[in-house]
């Protein structure tokens, strides 16, 4: 025999909850005929007569006792392995949101997305990844990363982005006791040899680029791999560097160096998230780039003052 529907399920859950037909009937909106009927053909189906006669009420027969408790055990996981599905509880959930940053995203943005988490969603936790721009998509795809949010430019296909905020780039130059502001000239600028970080290849290239435009070239002093080598080479040598506006306002605070314009006119960039359409409507996923827009739209990306 085939066995019925799984709106079964809810006809003995019914049944066993009301003891009775018609309210059974009443509960789940149905005539009180459409349960007799239901019920009959779970007899028939498990050989059994399920629930019976009591006194005034309908009492379970221990096969029927054993059904109603696999049935409020599927019923529970549906509950919550479904139905929830649809809804979110920031108070309350425990899920961990992955995000690919830079070096500079861990150093920047990151503190400022976990205070706000933190606050929002106490019991939840962040993840920052790093993977190579070549991967990005697929790890968005398959759930491996729920977010990555940089520059990034074109990461891939099926993907969401969404503009957060606008950086420039600035120079740092070693601090001086008497310099109030300092100033260069594209000579000065090129002439100087600069200190080169990895993890700022797109921006280099964007400043080598416009740089090539006024027939000039930028003179590396050294690369290195780590962001965080930048202010105390800076600082402790005649080298320069050009970095994202934010992230000088943080090497002045960690090293001796002041911050100066850059002698040409660069397009600022924009600081982007980016998520895969198979997660776009997770009500979960949707929350987390929300409270990721708020935050780092109102701090512009900034490290928050202290």
């Amino acid at each position: 025999m085939q066995p019925p529907d799984l709106n079964f399920l809810y006809v003995l859950q019914a049944l066993n909850d009301e003891r009775s037909v018609s309210r059974a009937a009443d509960r789940l909106g149905l005539t009180q005929p459409a349960v007799s009927h239901a019920l009959g053909k779970l007899r028939t189906l498990f050989q059994d007569d399920l629930f019976v006669r009591a006194g005034p009420v309908m009492a379970p027969t221990p096969v029927g006792e054993r059904l109603v408790e696999g049935v409020a055990n599927v019923l529970a996981l549906v509950q919550q392995e479904i139905w929830s599905a649809k809804s979110f509880d920031a108070a309350t959930t425990t899920r961990t949101f992955s995000v690919c940053l830079s070096d500079m995203g861990v150093i920047v943005i990151l503190p400022q997305l976990l205070a706000a988490l933190r606050e929002r969603a106490p019991l939840a936790s962040l993840k920052p990844i790093q993977f190579p721009s070549t991967e990005l998509a697929g790890a968005l795809q398959d759930g491996e990363l729920d977010l990555a949010i940089g520059y990034l430019g074109k990461v891939g296909e099926n993907l969401h982005q969404q503009p957060l905020f606008h950086r420039s780039l600035v120079g740092i130059i070693k601090g001086g006791a008497t310099r109030r502001k300092v100033r260069m000239t594209l000579d000065e600028f090129v002439a100087r040899k600069h200190v080169v970080a990895g993890t700022l290849a797109l921006t280099n290239q964007l400043l080598e680029k416009e740089l090539r435009r006024h027939g000039a070239r930028l003179k590396v002093g050294v690369e290195v791999p780590l962001l965080l080598a930048v202010p105390s080479l800076v600082a402790t040598s005649d080298f320069i560097a050009a970095v994202p506006d934010e992230l000088a306002q943080l090497f002045a605070r960690l090293a001796d160096v002041d911050v100066f314009p850059l002698p040409v006119d660069l397009p600022d960039l924009t600081v982007q998230q980016f998520w895969h359409a198979r997660h776009h409507n997770d009500a979960g996923h949707r929350w987390f780039r929300g409270l990721v827009v708020e935050t780092l739209r109102q701090e512009g990306g900034r490290p928050r003052a202290r």
